[in-house]
C-alpha cells in the first residue's frame, strides 16, 4: 500500500509545484497586462489632449487665412488707389 502511496504522493507535489509555477506565471501577466492598461489610458488621455489641440490649431490656421485674405484685399485696394493717384498726375 505505502509503495502505490509514495508515487502518487510524488505525483502530487510535482502537480502542486507547476500549479504554483503556472499561478505565478499568470499573476505576473495579470500585473503586466494592468501595467498596460494604465499605459493606455494614459496614451488615450494624450491623444485626446493632442487632438483638441489640432482642433485648435487648425481654427487658428482658419482665421490667419481669412486675416490674410483680407489683408490681401486691402494691399490690392490700396495699390489701385495709388495706380488711380499716378495715372491722374
Amino acid at each position: 500500500m505505502m509503495q502505490k502511496i509514495q508515487p502518487a504522493l510524488e505525483r502530487l507535489l510535482k502537480a502542486v509545484d507547476r500549479l504554483t509555477a503556472e499561478h505565478a506565471r499568470l499573476s505576473e501577466a495579470g500585473e503586466e497586462m494592468l501595467g498596460k492598461l494604465a499605459e493606455l489610458e494614459t496614451l488615450e488621455v494624450e491623444c485626446a489632449h493632442l487632438r483638441t489641440e489640432v482642433s485648435t490649431l487648425k481654427k487658428q490656421n482658419q482665421n490667419l487665412e481669412s486675416s490674410q485674405k483680407r489683408a490681401a484685399t486691402q494691399v490690392e485696394k490700396a495699390m489701385r488707389q495709388i495706380d488711380d493717384v499716378l495715372g491722374e498726375a
